[in-house]
């Protein structure tokens, strides 16, 4: 077996694509967000999205990250929950949230 001899220091997102994942388990089930893959192609995402979560999927959507845009009512807050904070993330924040957990 090859011995890993070099270090990558790009974070993760910086060499693919960030894609969102939604399914939707039976034809009356709304799309459920469940995750998100890292892809340079909405093929190699599809790929990697199907293996991961759409085992029992009737419908897979893939979104990109970067051009996907998160909008709630007044009433709920993402942030600090402020009295009229903008309740929108920023993409930090966003990105922070997602399920794989890695921490920037």
């Amino acid at each position: 077996m090859e011995e890993f001899d070099h270090e990558v220091d790009a974070p993760r997102g910086a060499t693919s694509r960030e894609w969102e994942v939604f399914v939707r388990e039976d034809t009356a089930d709304p799309l459920t967000h469940v995750g998100s893959v890292s892809a340079p192609s909405v093929e190699i995402a599809r790929e990697q999205a199907a293996s991961l979560f759409a085992r029992t999927a009737v419908t897979l959507w893939l979104c990109p990250a970067d051009e996907t845009q998160r909008y709630q009512r007044d009433a709920a807050t993402l942030g600090t929950g402020k009295a009229g904070e903008d309740a929108t993330m920023s993409v930090d924040e966003m990105e922070s949230e997602t399920l794989r957990g890695e921490n920037r």
